[in-house]
C-alpha cells in the first residue's frame, strides 16, 4: 500500500503505479525544484452578486494573471479553510508567496476564492475578533438580526453557487484544477456541480479531504474522529488558544514568524477568524442538529443535505486526484490506528475507486498549517509535476 519514493523523481515515478500512498523525504522535498520557470504576474479583485435563500449575497476572489502562461488552456481555483479567506493564500505571515502566488509565479492562472462572509470591504478586518459578524454585502451594513438569519441561511451550496459564478467568469473555456484547504476540500470537489463553462479535470490537494459525506463514512466506519454538533446560534472564533488546542502547531524552524501568538497577530486582519455553526455543522456531516436548519428557516431540506451526496459518478471517472497531507496533520493524518484509517487514505481509497487515478503523497515535518510555512511552495510545484507529467489530463 506504501512506497517510500522519496525525491520527486520517485514520486513521479509512483504515479504510475497502482501505489496509494506514496512518501516523500525531508532532503527530496528540499531539493524539488521547480517544474517551470519563475514569471511576473499581475492581480485583481473580481466580485459576483448573486441570490440563493432570499438574499442576494457577495462573493470576492483575487485573480492572478501570468505575464506569460504555461497552458491557457489551463487554470486553477482555490478555496481557503474554514475560518480564512483568500489572503493567507496570497502571503505567508513572514511575507514569502503562499499558494496561490505561487502557481501564478509558475505560469499559471489562478482564482482565489473568499466565502460570502469572509472578506470585509477593503480586505482588512478592523473589529476585534470576539466583535466581528459576517459581511455578506460589500457595499452594505446589515442589520444585526439580519445577519444572523443569513448565518442559518449562508449553505455550502450558497457559497458553491458564488464560486461557479466567479470560475465561469473569469476562467471560461478551461480545464480547471481545484484545490481546497480543510474546509475548503469538500467545495472543491464539488465545484463541477456549479460550473457552466469549466472542465473541472482535477483536485490537487493538501490537508483536503474528501467530501463531506465521505467524512461521515470515514467517522462511522473508523471511529478516528468523535461526532460534534455546534450550537446553530453559536459562531466559532479562532484565537492562539485555538490553534495550540486545534495542534497547528510546527517546528520552530519552519515558523519564521514564531508561534501561535504571532500567527494570530497577523492573520487577525486578514482571516475572517470565525466560523458559523452551519459551515462547521455541515462540514463535520452533524445529521442530527442538520434539521434544526430547516426548521428554523423553512428553507428546503436538500439545501442542507445534498452537499453530502458523493460527487457525479460520470465527473469522477474522468479526473485525477493527488492528496498531500503532512505527517503531523492531526486531523488528517495521525488520527487513526491503521494505515487505511487515517483520513486521507480513507478518502484516497474512496477516490482511488472512483476517479481515473489518485495518490496520496506523505511530507514529512508538516501540520496543518503547512501551506503557510517554510518551503510552502514545494506543495505547488509538486501539484505541476504532476501536470507537466500529464497527471491531470483527461
Amino acid at each position: 500500500m506504501s512506497t517510500r519514493n522519496g525525491t520527486i523523481e520517485g514520486i513521479l515515478a509512483g504515479l504510475q503505479s497502482r501505489e496509494l500512498l506514496l512518501e516523500m523525504d525531508w532532503a527530496g522535498w528540499l531539493a524539488m525544484p521547480a517544474p517551470y520557470g519563475e514569471v511576473a504576474f499581475g492581480s485583481e479583485e473580481v466580485t459576483a452578486r448573486y441570490e440563493r435563500n432570499g438574499y442576494e449575497w457577495d462573493i470576492h476572489g483575487t485573480l492572478y494573471t501570468p505575464d506569460r502562461e504555461v497552458d491557457a488552456r489551463r487554470a486553477f481555483v482555490v478555496f481557503h479553510g474554514g475560518a480564512g479567506s483568500e489572503r493567507i493564500m496570497d502571503l505567508t505571515p513572514d511575507g514569502r508567496p503562499g499558494l496561490a502566488r505561487a502557481l501564478a509565479m509558475q505560469g499559471f492562472k489562478t482564482l482565489s476564492l473568499t466565502y460570502p462572509g469572509h472578506y470585509p470591504p477593503g480586505g482588512v478586518w478592523l473589529e476585534p475578533v470576539p466583535e466581528r459578524l459576517p459581511v455578506y454585502l460589500l457595499n452594505q451594513q446589515l442589520p444585526a438580526d439580519e445577519i444572523l438569519d443569513r448565518n442559518l441561511k449562508c449553505t455550502f451550496n450558497t457559497i458553491l453557487q458564488g464560486a461557479g459564478l466567479l470560475t465561469d467568469r473569469h476562467l471560461a473555456g478551461r480545464d480547471v484544477l481545484a484545490f481546497g484547504h480543510s474546509t475548503g476540500g469538500p467545495m472543491a470537489a464539488h465545484l463541477h456541480r456549479f460550473v457552466q463553462r469549466v472542465r473541472v479535470t482535477g483536485l490537487p490537494g493538501f490537508g483536503s479531504g474528501g467530501p463531506d459525506g465521505w467524512r461521515k463514512e470515514w467517522r462511522d466506519q473508523t471511529g478516528a474522529e468523535e461526532y460534534r454538533e455546534i450550537p446553530v446560534e453559536r459562531i466559532s472564533r479562532r484565537s492562539p488558544e485555538s490553534f495550540r488546542a486545534a495542534r497547528y502547531e510546527d517546528p520552530e524552524d519552519l515558523t519564521p514568524w514564531g508561534g501561535p501568538d504571532e500567527y494570530m497577530a497577523w492573520a487577525n486582519p486578514l482571516r475572517s477568524q470565525m466560523k458559523t455553526s452551519l459551515c462547521d455543522n455541515q462540514h463535520n456531516a452533524a445529521v442530527g442538529i442538520l434539521d434544526r436548519y430547516v426548521e428554523r428557516t423553512g428553507l428546503p431540506r436538500e439545501e442542507y443535505y445534498d452537499h453530502l451526496r458523493d460527487p457525479a459518478p460520470e465527473w469522477l471517472k474522468g479526473i485525477g486526484v493527488l492528496l498531500v497531507v503532512g505527517e503531523n496533520d492531526k486531523g488528517h493524518w495521525i488520527r487513526g490506528d491503521r494505515l487505511e484509517d487515517k483520513r486521507e487514505m480513507f478518502m484516497g481509497a474512496k477516490y482511488a475507486a472512483a476517479t481515473r487515478r489518485c495518490h496520496v503523497v506523505l511530507v514529512p515535518r508538516y501540520g496543518h498549517v503547512g501551506y503557510a510555512e517554510l518551503h510552502n511552495e514545494k506543495i505547488a510545484h509538486l501539484w505541476l509535476w504532476a501536470v507537466k507529467e500529464g497527471y491531470f489530463d483527461g
